[in-house]
């Protein structure tokens, strides 16, 4: 119950209505709560680094959006990749027919 309050913020009779296995569903997901902050903290860190280091700084310097990434792949380059994916597959007997 100790726990409970202290890493989850949730009262003694929250506890009492959790079953064991999803209280430690709930701490797990707050470890991994807790070391997520760490990673955004350390990226913030070595952003404001490299921001102090940096003469003529600019904002994609320090980040770039993943969306903002452009591929040249076509819709036609999926086809034969999936294609040729479909060829080697129906060589084993579990997949010969299913495509």
């Amino acid at each position: 119950m100790f726990d409970a309050r202290r890493y989850l913020g949730i009262n003694p009779n929250e506890f009492k209505q959790l079953t064991p296995r999803e209280f430690s569903v709930l701490m797990a997901a707050e470890t991994e709560r807790t070391y997520d902050k760490y990673e955004l903290m350390a990226t913030e860190a070595m952003m404001m680094r490299a921001a102090y280091h940096k003469e003529k700084l600019r904002k994609k310097d320090l980040f770039k959006r993943p969306g903002d990434v452009k591929t040249e792949k076509t819709a036609d380059d999926v086809r034969q990749r999936q294609k040729a994916l479909e060829s080697k597959l129906s060589k084993f007997a579990e997949f010969s027919g299913k495509f």
